[in-house]
């Protein structure tokens, strides 16, 4: 007998955690992914929710008018979000299991695609393979939104001042953690997660995006739920060239 998988309790008011120990999803969408959902009703062709987790950004597009294809490398994840998905958006919601960079999709198949809380689980190549097949993924004139953790987050904020020093000289990816067991205070949360983190930051994301051959529109910090002027996150908003 098969038993249905069900979405876990907040870790914390408003935040979910994942089923692969890959930290949380917020309930509440930040402000680059909910320009993501507003553009993404606008949208003639479909868009892609790469990262989806629960889908809390899926269900917004789809509210919106959208056709969303929602991708995780969680199948729990996808399960859950098609569950919870209400049956009169379900016509224009497809679903697949996939894990960037390794994951595909044809060439110009998606008008604009959101990539949230996932780039800092890469590492630097893996985030250059990844932003160059989205690139490819997007139709001409289509439109990346990214939302990554920074140095600034959470458990990580302990490590800011290295950051900081590290920045300034000139290191190409001074978020680097290479052992996130040094951060945690409970060394039994880390099962299950990977041993490293590259948390990034605004310039970081417009860099890397600019050399994946997007017209970067928008690079900058944001908070997190309410707090919109907190340095929680990194958004980057970019275009792929007509």
């Amino acid at each position: 007998m098969s038993t249905t998988i069900q979405r876990p309790k907040p870790f914390i008011a408003g935040l979910v955690p994942t089923l692969n120990h890959r930290g949380f999803m917020s309930e509440t969408l930040d402000r680059f992914s909910a320009e993501f959902a507003a553009h993404a009703g606008a949208c003639a062709a479909p868009v892609l929710d790469m990262g989806c987790a629960y889908g809390v950004a899926t269900r917004a597009a789809l509210e919106q008018g959208a056709t969303v294809h929602a991708c995780d490398m969680e199948p729990g994840h996808v399960e859950i979000l098609a569950r919870e998905t209400p049956e009169d958006l379900r016509p224009r919601l497809s679903t697949s299991v996939g894990l960037l960079p390794g994951v595909d999709f044809p060439g110009g198949a998606f008008a604009a695609i959101l990539c949230s809380r996932v780039l800092h689980f890469l590492l630097a190549a893996e985030i250059r393979s990844s932003l160059e097949k989205m690139h490819d993924w997007l139709q001409p004139g289509g439109r990346l939104f990214l939302v990554a953790d920074t140095p600034y987050s959470g458990f990580w904020s302990a490590g800011a001042p290295a950051y900081e020093q590290r920045k300034a000289a000139g290191e190409e990816w001074p978020g680097f953690i290479e052992d996130i067991a040094a951060y945690l205070p409970d060394r039994a949360a880390i099962a299950g997660m990977l041993p490293y983190l590259n948390p990034l930051d605004p310039d970081i994301l417009a860099r890397e995006c600019a050399r994946a051959g997007f017209v970067v529109e928008e690079a900058a910090f944001t908070g997190r739920g309410a707090d919109r002027e907190g340095r929680h996150h990194a958004g980057a908003i970019a275009r792929r060239p007509a």
